[in-house]
Formats: C-alpha cells, structure tokens, sequence
C-alpha cells in the first residue's frame, strides 16, 4: 500500500463514529494528493451548519468538512471539531 492510501485507511479509522460536524485539517501536501486522487467531493455547507454563507467547499466522504492547514507537517491530518 502507498503512504497516501495508508494514510486514507488511517483517517478512515479515525471517523468511524465521528460526528459530520467534525472537519478534517491536512498538511499542504496530503491534500493535494486527496485532491488530485478524487478523494474529495464539493459539497454545499453554511456557517455552524446552517445555510447562512453557505458555499461549496471540499469534503472528504461527502460529510467533514476538508481545510488546508499550514500550521500541520505536509503529510499529516488532525480530525476535530469545525470551528
């Protein structure tokens, strides 16, 4: 298995049982490879979930919420609560 598919599986364990209002913070370089990969979809969310400003924005299995992050090391993720 490549380190991005490991990482995938590893995130993937990681959301089991997560709330979908966690989201899911990547280092530049992981995300680029999700992107590139098709692992990310588009999908309509507002501020606190709700409609207000709502917009498309990268999600990861149609449900958390995908942000680049430069403050996480190129090849790492954190899952947490969408701020």
């Amino acid at each position: 298995m490549d380190p991005f598919e490991t990482k995938k599986a590893e995130l993937d364990k990681q959301l089991e049982g997560a709330p979908q209002n966690f989201g899911i913070a990547f280092g530049t370089e992981l995300f680029n490879e999700f992107r590139k990969r098709g692992w990310f979809t588009l999908e309509v969310f507002g501020a606190l979930g709700t409609t207000l400003f709502a917009g498309q924005v990268p999600t990861y299995k149609k449900t958390h919420f995908a942000f680049l992050s430069w403050g996480i090391k190129e090849r790492e993720f954190e899952v947490g609560k969408s701020q």
